[in-house]
């Protein structure tokens, strides 16, 4: 069964995948109230109005149970072992849309006497093929379950009817078919990359946040001199919420303003070259105590001219460093 899957995906992006058919069914379902009222409009009096009734009927039917099947998936969560029970769900209101474009060509194909509406059906299945190959490119097996029902009467239709001279007709249906698979495969490829990618990315983001928002050290992203991020060791080394500290200056929470100020102006030029910079001063938090900090600032990447600083509480070790002296002098 899982053949007909791609084996690449990792657990997560095949959940984007599948999640990624869900979001283009509304466009799905306007597009076949579109195509339904157009069959309605060119078939009327061409073919039985119980005939045309009864398909509409099914055609609506089968919209409210794929939109059915798409608000119960908006409502569960969608773990990745239960993702391809989803798919099939997919590709099972695919194959049954798919069987009643194909009745186009069985009970609802026009007469002889009406050229002009034989023409407009095999216009709607050949449009409607392509555009289900785009809307469920992303499914390999939604695709065929599509496809087939949709294209497979009007191939054997032509066979039936034509005889020998049918050769040309089913030349130009597998030439279809072919640019079909073709736009299938590409958009699937390049779907399956981007699913890839973007799991990928976000992995690496949510490692990233991980470690910036559970490391031992205070750490600030500044703009100029304002703290445009924070994490919440620095909120604790300081005092105060992050959303307090987002926006203000990082000279303020200097126990000299100036100091700081000068300090961070005269960094700057050093952070530019790439050279990291560091610097031990006190800073005063919410309450009024002072304590030691020691400060390393880096470069962010290339295009990015955001400073990035590592704060650290070292009061312990500036008063180790000092009894030392103090012995000495006593």
């Amino acid at each position: 069964m899982k053949a007909f899957f791609s084996q690449k995906l990792s657990a997560e992006a095949k959940v984007r995948r599948v999640g990624s058919l869900f979001d283009r069914l509304p466009s799905t379902v306007i597009v076949t109230l579109i195509g339904i009222f157009l069959c309605f409009l060119v078939l009327f009096g061409t073919v039985p109005l119980d005939t045309l009734k009864l398909w509409t009927a099914y055609m609506l039917s089968v919209l409210a149970l794929r939109a059915g099947i798409w608000h119960l998936f908006r409502r569960v969560e969608r773990p990745s072992e239960t993702i391809y029970r989803w798919e099939w769900a997919v590709a099972f209101g695919a194959c049954v849309s798919g069987l009643g474009w194909g009745a186009l060509f069985g009970p609802l194909y026009p007469p002889a006497t009406h050229p002009d509406a034989q023409m407009f059906v095999a216009l709607m299945v050949v449009i409607t093929a392509f555009t289900g190959s785009v809307f469920v490119a992303q499914s390999n097996l939604t695709f065929w379950f599509f496809i087939v029902p949709v294209l497979g009467p009007a191939i054997v239709h032509y066979v039936t009817t034509l005889g020998q001279q049918a050769q040309w007709p089913i030349t130009a249906a597998a030439c279809c078919i072919a640019v079909f698979i073709v736009v299938q495969r590409t958009l699937h490829q390049s779907a399956s990359r981007m699913f890839n990618r973007c799991t990928d990315a976000e992995s690496a983001l949510a490692e990233q946040q991980a470690i910036f928002d559970y490391s031992p050290m205070g750490i600030a992203v500044l703009d100029g001199k304002h703290i445009v991020k924070c994490n919440m060791r620095l909120a604790e080394l300081l005092g105060r919420r992050i959303q307090d500290l987002t926006a203000s200056r990082l000279d303020n929470h200097f126990a000299n303003a100036a100091e700081g100020s000068k300090f961070l102006a005269d960094s700057e030029a050093a952070l530019e070259h790439g050279a990291p910079v560091q610097g031990r001063y006190r800073l005063r938090r919410a309450d009024g105590i002072e304590f030691w900090a020691e400060f390393t600032g880096h470069k962010m990447p290339a295009g990015i001219r955001h400073r990035i600083w590592m704060i650290a509480d070292v009061s312990a070790r500036v008063s180790s460093e000092a009894r030392p002296g103090q012995r000495g002098a006593a």
